[in-house]
């Protein structure tokens, strides 16, 4: 086989990954925009410039397109700064973003409902994430107990799995009352088992700062 004729059979293929690669990147958009609810997937095809019928040439139905949808928002998620010095997980910076896009957070509830069947075809990647998810978190517990940064009487594995459901079952509320403060509420519980000295730094600049914009005001006295 040539080289030529090898680059024509690559051809193809590079080019249907990039018209994937852009269907997701502007259902992430669209859906983001309009909200899960009100889109649909002709709204997607016009976006992208394609017919329905093109769009499910990718992904064969819209169960599918939606499920990469969400797969697509996991790599976004990752690439996301979180750093490991950070005093709160990357969960909490994760929360953040999510509530900045209501239409996403309202895809991933409904289609984690659905998923509950086992012959969804989310199922397996809502399995498959929530294995990735929880060992990610239980690891970067461990880390944190090593160095002393957190309460080294918890289970890892235990507490991934709290901060998971009360990650998951807040999004759940939130669909029916945006008011609810997710990232606010992880905060909470992550702080109850942070070390005692993360903790106290944390506070302690707050109340330096607190002590110096003080001592300001009594000098402008």
């Amino acid at each position: 086989m040539t080289e030529r004729s090898s680059a024509r059979k690559r051809g193809p293929y590079a080019q249907g990954r990039q018209s994937r690669e852009l269907v997701l990147d502007t259902a992430l958009a669209v859906i983001g925009r309009q909200g899960f609810g009100a889109t649909s997937l002709k709204d997607i095809a016009e976006e992208v410039g394609m017919t329905q019928a093109g769009l499910l040439h990718h992904f064969q139905t819209k169960e599918n397109l939606l499920t990469e949808v969400l797969r697509r928002r996991d790599v976004v998620n990752q690439q996301m700064d979180a750093p490991h010095e950070a005093h709160y997980p990357r969960a909490v910076y994760i929360a953040h973003e999510s509530m900045k896009v209501p239409g996403l957070l309202h895809l991933y509830v409904n289609l984690e409902a659905a998923a509950s069947d086992p012959k969804h075809p989310s199922h397996r990647y809502f399995l498959e994430r929530d294995a990735a998810v929880h060992a990610n978190v239980a690891r970067d517990i461990e880390a944190r107990q090593g160095e002393g940064r957190f309460d080294p009487r918890i289970d890892p594995q235990v507490f991934a799995r709290i901060l998971i459901a009360l990650f998951d079952g807040l999004q759940a509320e939130i669909a029916i009352d945006p008011r609810i403060d997710l990232p606010g509420t992880l905060e909470a519980l992550w702080d109850m088992f942070a070390s005692p000295a993360e903790s106290a730094g944390t506070d302690g600049a707050e109340s330096q700062g607190a002590t110096t914009t003080s001592a300001a005001a009594n000098e402008v006295r």
